[in-house]
């Protein structure tokens, strides 16, 4: 019976467990301090000590170690992807070392500048993923983020955003309160919409904010609520409560982060995250300032064929360098200083 399939069946020890455990945090403290670590030997040097695991089945325990401390919003050593499915001996072990161990916990921005200017220091990394979120998809593979589906924020409680060019970049997607002028959105694409020949559809894409557009809608800041208009007909309307819920439950602590672009010595291209802007505490107050100064946009995304319609969301947008309006705290970090 082989040493890979006896990693498999037999349950760790507590002797394995704390072993496992006291280099993982011997490593994570180099990480921070910047001192130099070669994970191949840590897992060499553990397997020599515990013959009946081999240097793989102590990797996999890092990475089990890493899950334990994402999970409890502490910070992970770098290059060690969360892997779950661990035993219960594995999280009491953790835990028990970091009561043991003491002191305060680490604010999660220096946690993430840290990890960030790491990453800085090696220049351009490869692109992961396609389209306009292959910078976020690279960001969280480098920063060796498991990817997020659910509602939780990305890193420690905080919301990880990627910046790159001049783009809009979307804050939410929320349906209206109430149409005004139409009774739902399937009447709002064939009432205020355009034939698109070329799709054989009809469809009303647009994006504006407090000037009209070329369909003639704008946005404009009422008592209690934000008004979708063409020309002088309200359309449709949205409450501040449900704007102040969307900007409170994904954006209360964000960061963003500046990436530009390069090619790596292969010759493809690559990545590199330059500046951080953390911002704390959104303002409806301020939401409502920026969409009167023109600094807020709403996208339509709606097409309709055969009676079906498609939305790609409601989407409520700022540009790159008015975010910061958006907030009551901001600090902007320079990766490249130590």
């Amino acid at each position: 019976m082989g040493r890979a399939f006896m990693n498999s069946i037999v349950v760790w020890s507590d002797r394995e467990i704390e072993a496992a455990v006291s280099a993982y945090f011997e490593l994570l403290s180099d990480q921070v301090e910047v001192r130099p670590t070669n994970k191949a030997a840590i897992y060499r040097n553990l397997s020599a000590v515990h013959p009946a695991r081999t240097a793989k089945a102590f990797e996999f325990k890092f990475q089990n170690i890493s899950a334990v401390l994402y999970e409890e919003k502490l910070p992970f050593a770098d290059g060690l992807r969360p892997k779950a499915r661990y035993q219960a001996a594995l999280k009491t072990t953790v835990l028990n070392y970091l009561e043991r161990k003491g002191g305060e916990k680490p604010a999660p921005i220096d946690v993430l500048v840290g990890k960030l200017r790491r990453l800085r220091s090696r220049g351009y990394l490869p692109v992961h993923g396609k389209g306009a979120g292959r910078y976020g998809l690279s960001l969280e593979h480098h920063l060796s983020i498991p990817q997020n589906s659910s509602k939780e924020a990305d890193f420690m409680g905080v919301e990880l955003k990627t910046k790159y060019g001049k783009t809009l970049h979307t804050l939410f997607s929320r349906v209206p309160s109430r149409y005004l002028a139409c009774k739902d959105k399937h009447q709002l694409v064939n009432e205020f919409g355009y034939y698109d020949e070329k799709r054989e559809r009809q469809a009303l894409y647009t994006s504006f904010n407090n000037a009209p557009d070329s369909l003639g809608f704008y946005l404009s800041a009422k008592q209690n609520r934000i008004v979708v208009n063409k020309k002088k007909v309200e359309i449709l309307e949205y409450d501040d409560s449900v704007l102040e819920d969307a900007l409170l439950s994904k954006h209360n602590e964000t960061v963003f982060i500046s990436v530009s672009t390069g090619h790596l010595k292969s010759g493809k291209a690559g990545c590199r995250f330059d500046q951080l802007l953390y911002c704390k505490t959104p303002s409806l107050q301020r939401f409502i300032r920026m969409t009167d100064d023109g600094n807020v946009y709403l996208d339509f995304t709606l097409s309709e064929k055969e009676g079906r319609v498609k939305d790609h969301g409601f989407l409520w947008r700022v540009p790159q360098d008015a975010i910061a309006g958006l907030y009551q705290k901001t600090q902007l970090i320079d990766l490249s200083e130590k």
